[in-house]
């Protein structure tokens, strides 16, 4: 602590940059009187066709960015008449082809689905008994 009183004796309070008394009391005045006459003029640039036809250009492209990206959905969007055989020779040939049934839709199906899907439409076991 006696350290730090002694290095500002020796170098003092005064950082050398002093302002003559009553400089900031009357700055402003002085500031204005000094800087140039400026009228404040405001230019109104008229408007061209571009900058009023603008906004609805605008909105017409957001329409049709909507109607781009409802298009895509649709098109990406599985349709119901892609699985009806009408007008697919593919689905067509494939069921009345009896092997294709055999191996992959028979195939596929096990004993507990078949019961399960006759309890579900209603057969018991007492239809089944002649």
């Amino acid at each position: 602590m006696d350290s730090q009183k002694d290095i500002l004796s020796t170098i003092g309070r005064k950082s050398g940059m002093t302002v003559p008394d009553g400089y900031f009391a009357d700055f402003a005045t002085r500031m204005a009187k000094e800087l140039p006459t400026h009228e404040d003029t405001t230019v109104v640039m008229p408007r061209t066709t571009w900058q009023k036809v603008r906004p609805y250009m605008y909105l017409a492209a957001m329409f049709a960015g909507i109607w781009c990206m409802m298009k895509m959905f649709t098109m990406m969007s599985p349709s119901d008449n892609q699985l009806s055989i009408e007008g697919n020779t593919i689905l067509a040939n494939a069921i009345e082809n009896e092997t294709f049934i055999n191996e992959y839709i028979i195939g596929g199906i096990g004993e507990y689905d078949i019961l399960e899907d006759m309890y579900n439409d209603g057969i018991t076991t007492d239809d089944l008994i002649y």
